[in-house]
């Protein structure tokens, strides 16, 4: 069997020096909110982290970031949660990814209790007599589950026929020569040895990340709650063919934790920033100096200018589709309509969300792209006024 596309930490690798793929999960969305926390939800917070953890990760040298939903939608544009769940896997074997790490909160629900209050007296009939009986009085109440600190996931052991599967339908080692010809042989046996290697492997790189993911966050006080391997509840983490961790962030419902959550996005996406970097450089047998192209130092959110938002153009036609169009089902986020005079004649231009960043904005192009939408671009807007066309 040969060697695993890999150097000595381990970690396949993009074929031709192609960039190192990044799929970033964050969780729920739309008509799905997650764990609510007093006047924030999951969904919320896990798309702040996600794009924050995008930026970041996008500065570091022939890494491409793809997202699996940028705005407060449905990943694939639907209203059906266990679609969007199948939607985000197979984008994540679609593109190509070479890691995926979802985010999510944590949330606990509340302790229920017991307590005897007394007894109260009541009459029943036995054989046509009619008798006195006490019978023991309870309050039902509940009081909050206060739990804090951060753990991360990866998929567990009684899934591995899944995960298996999803390695021989998508894995990017099939567009290795060496890899098809070595799946493609008659032998069974010599199959099975090689995926469960692969698959092995994985979990091994999964592992790894998520411990320093834990690691990272131990470093700046959150209490460290370990990696753990959960049977049932995580069906991205074993239908995507690559590494995979699930990061729950935080308590949501413990106020304190949640504003925590909302208020140090940034130093979470750090803290995640810095253990892929540590893994990306195990994989490649690097420093991480290397890996930064001399950079000791993590690249700097740079601050919004709300003066400016940027919109994707879908398309220009002489046709006045109403925006709520099947050809726009699949989008996620709102589309608007823009009417518009070219040469005495009148045109429609049709533009999709209100993003913050050009780099935003581009992220979300590639996948508009990917949908069909060939001929879309950025649009800059100031002050809400259009500057280029």
């Amino acid at each position: 069997m040969p060697a695993m596309a890999q150097n000595e930490g381990g970690g396949v690798l993009p074929q031709d020096n192609k960039p190192f793929v990044v799929i970033i999960d964050p969780g729920h969305g739309g008509v799905d909110p997650g764990a609510k926390g007093s006047y924030s939800t999951e969904a919320q917070v896990a798309l702040g982290i996600g794009l924050k953890l995008g930026r970041l990760l996008s500065e570091i040298p022939n890494v491409k970031v793809y997202y699996t939903r940028t705005t407060d939608a449905l990943p694939g544009g639907g209203t059906n949660i266990k679609a969007a769940l199948r939607w985000r896997a197979d984008f994540a074997n679609r593109m190509g990814g070479n890691i995926f790490i979802s985010i999510h909160c944590n949330s606990t629900s509340p302790i229920p209790h017991r307590e005897f209050i007394g007894y109260h007296t009541e009459y029943i009939r036995v054989h046509h007599r009619r008798v006195k009986r006490r019978v023991p009085r309870y309050r039902h109440y509940t009081t909050p589950n206060i739990q804090e600190g951060t753990e991360v996931y990866v998929w567990g052991v009684s899934k591995d026929d899944d995960k298996n599967l999803a390695l021989r339908e998508n894995a990017p080692l099939l567009n290795d020569p060496e890899y098809k010809s070595l799946f493609d042989s008659s032998s069974a046996v010599l199959n099975t040895i090689f995926w469960n290697t692969v698959q092995r492997e994985y979990t091994k790189q999964s592992i790894t990340l998520a411990s320093d993911v834990e690691n990272q966050f131990a470093k700046i006080g959150r209490v460290d709650r370990q990696v753990k391997q959960r049977q049932v509840g995580i069906w991205v983490l074993h239908a995507t063919a690559m590494p995979s961790i699930l990061i729950e962030t935080g308590f949501i419902n413990n106020p304190a934790e949640e504003t925590y959550l909302n208020n140090n996005q940034e130093q979470i996406a750090t803290c995640i920033y810095d253990a892929f970097v540590n893994y990306l450089a195990g994989v490649k047998g690097e420093t991480t100096t290397q890996v930064l192209a001399g950079s000791a130092n993590p690249p700097v959110i740079q601050p919004v200018n709300d003066n400016y938002s940027y919109k994707i153009q879908l398309l220009v036609s002489a046709n006045k589709y109403p925006v709520n169009d099947p050809k726009f089902s699949k989008l996620e986020g709102k589309v608007v309509r823009e009417k518009d005079r070219v040469n005495d004649s009148t045109q429609y231009r049709y533009l999709l969300g209100n993003f913050k960043t050009g780099e935003d904005a581009s992220q979300r192009l590639e996948m508009i792209k990917l949908m069909g939408y060939k001929d879309a671009f950025v649009v800059t807007f100031r002050n809400g006024k259009r500057i280029d066309q």
